[in-house]
């Protein structure tokens, strides 16, 4: 079969032609869609417009939702080699003074919760990824110029950045690029909401010497800036324009300087200036993020100030969501009305990451030194009040994913009752340390795997199935678990079938569990790790008949 280089891949003529799934948009969010396929075995095209990583100032925040997607293709001590995990954010004001100091500890997903990283060297480690996969190919230097849809499939036209045509087939489309989205426009999908009235200027430096380990928001009535501690000797500056400055004035390597010498002591030499770009902050969300067989994800689907750190996190959820629904449905795991969930699922999530970014910004710039002294009070105050005080600084305020509808089962045997407050369904299950029988201690993903899984604690679910139960798991692919009360050895609580795999509850995380809920003795994990269903071993039969009208 005649082989062609296509940007930095080469590929077989007949895999470009005729593919499963397209990815436009090579960032974080497209390359992590493209690991994922590539894991699950689907037949994957990314492309992208840049030949090259871009090396503009970009996100710098990974939280720990974003290090398990990674993890679960494999990437997260890669991505991890090259950021500083567990940096503070501190908040200071007109004055200096700090008020506010935002430091989580907890690691309920197994990873730390802010991590500091520079976005082209992450994107690299991801697009390194890619080559584990001989089912995924690259177009690199090529634009899309045309999209059609049919009832089979979804038909694009490409440009080189030579002139080049080519016309490529696909079942699926997912469009991941960027906020300036082609795919969005060639979709006719209105992006609402607004662009926020001031411009920022956002400087990468190097060979910084200034020891402030940790990220300053320095919040003054007349003007905000950032300062944060980058790896491997870099910082980045943000700065907001004020009246008078112009993009190019601003961006003048004297007017940096003055910028940044008040946070450097006298005589100090400043840092090196490696890149600088003045950016203007969206809130704004696409109106559906779905259109016939072709998806947003990403920038492309949610635009939101960088001020609260979440745009590129919000676009993982976005990846580890579409990702298994896309292969489920190509696999024949589902059928393609599940397809419609990820809208459904993840446009009101990022609405709420948006609308808290926003409020954020505000939040920075107090209208004057009153405003300013009454929010320095607050924090004052909720030093003394110790569960308000982790609410803020541990940042529990964050908006965490929790789907109502969708591919989750409410009730007991997915009976569908209400929705309890309190209930873990459609919210990301924990992931504690476990031990496998041969003593390997793994955080829970790796013990289970990329994919579905039932989990008993301290039962077999095996032994609550019928067999055209059993056979309706084996045939979506879902791993059946038991999780052992710690140290209690294999005596008599051994799993009734050879291919339940055996784990011991090494930190404790199930035993609490089912302390508070006696009855959810049984959990459904999705692949993208969050709670299809919960129930006791009566319910089982129920869950499973409701999961399976659902996904067929």
């Amino acid at each position: 079969m005649e082989q062609i280089v296509v940007g930095q891949s080469t590929v077989e003529q007949a895999a470009v032609a005729q593919t499963q799934v397209v990815v436009v948009g090579a960032g974080p969010c497209g390359v992590t869609i493209a690991n994922y396929l590539g894991m699950y075995g689907i037949r994957t095209l990314l492309v992208d417009r840049s030949r090259d990583i871009l090396d503009y100032p970009r996100a710098v925040g990974a939280d720990d939702e974003t290090i398990r997607a990674w993890q679960a293709v494999g990437l997260a001590e890669q991505t991890l080699a090259d950021m500083i995990c567990n940096v503070p954010a501190r908040y200071h004001n007109s004055l200096g003074r700090c008020f506010a100091e935002v430091r989580p500890s907890a690691q309920p997903f197994g990873w730390p919760r802010r991590n500091i990283f520079m976005q082209p060297l992450t994107e690299a480690v991801l697009r390194k990824g890619l080559v584990r996969y001989p089912n995924v190919s690259t177009l690199l230097g090529w634009e899309l110029e045309t999209l059609e849809q049919d009832a089979d499939g979804v038909t694009v036209c490409f440009k080189s950045d030579g002139g080049e045509l080519r016309k490529l087939r696909c079942d699926y489309l997912v469009g991941a690029d960027g906020g300036r989205s082609t795919v969005r426009g060639l979709l006719g999908v209105e992006l609402t909401g607004k662009t926020l009235p001031s411009k920022w200027l956002v400087v990468d430096v190097k060979d910084d010497t200034l020891y402030a380990p940790f990220s300053g928001v320095y919040c003054h009535p007349k003007g905000v800036h950032m300062c944060i501690d980058l790896p491997y000797g870099y910082r980045r500056f943000e700065f907001v324009l004020q009246p008078g400055d112009t993009e190019e004035s601003i961006q003048e390597p004297a007017h940096i300087a003055g910028l940044m010498r008040p946070h450097y002591a006298q005589g100090q030499a400043l840092p090196t200036i490696k890149r600088a770009r003045v950016y203007t902050h969206h809130a704004r969300i696409a109106a559906r993020f779905q259109v016939g067989r072709a998806f947003l994800a990403g920038d492309a689907a949610h635009l939101q100030p960088p001020f609260f750190g979440q745009g590129m996190n919000s676009g993982i959820r976005d990846a580890s969501n579409i990702a298994w629904k896309l292969s489920a449905v190509i696999k024949g795991c589902a059928a393609p009305k599940i397809l419609a969930s990820y809208d459904t699922e993840r446009r009101d999530h990022a609405l709420a990451m948006v609308k808290i970014a926003t409020w954020l910004g505000d939040f920075y710039r107090p209208r004057n030194r009153f405003t300013e002294m009454c929010r320095d009070a607050f924090f004052d105050c909720i030093q003394r009040l110790p569960s308000v005080r982790d609410y803020f600084l541990q940042l529990r305020f964050k908006p965490m994913p929790r789907y109502t509808a969708g591919i989750v089962l409410h009730g007991e045997g997915g009976s569908g009752a209400a929705i309890a407050k309190s209930s873990p369904v459609g919210r990301m299950f924990m992931q504690p340390r476990v031990e496998t029988a041969e003593g390997r201690a793994l955080k829970l993903d790796d013990a289970v795997g990329p994919w579905f899984a039932l989990v008993g604690i301290n039962i077999d679910p095996a032994a609550y199935l019928s067999a055209e139960e059993k056979a309706f798991w084996k045939r979506l692919g879902a791993r059946l678990v038991q999780v052992n009360k710690s140290r209690r050895g294999t005596h008599g609580v051994a799993p009734t079938d050879p291919d339940t795999l055996l784990l011991d509850d090494v930190d404790g995380a199930f035993r609490d569990w089912l302390s508070a809920s006696p009855s959810q003795e049984l959990i459904v994990l999705r692949p993208d790790r969050y709670v299809a269903a919960v129930c006791s071993r009566d319910g089982l039969g129920g869950v499973t008949r409701a999961l399976r009208a659902l996904l067929d």
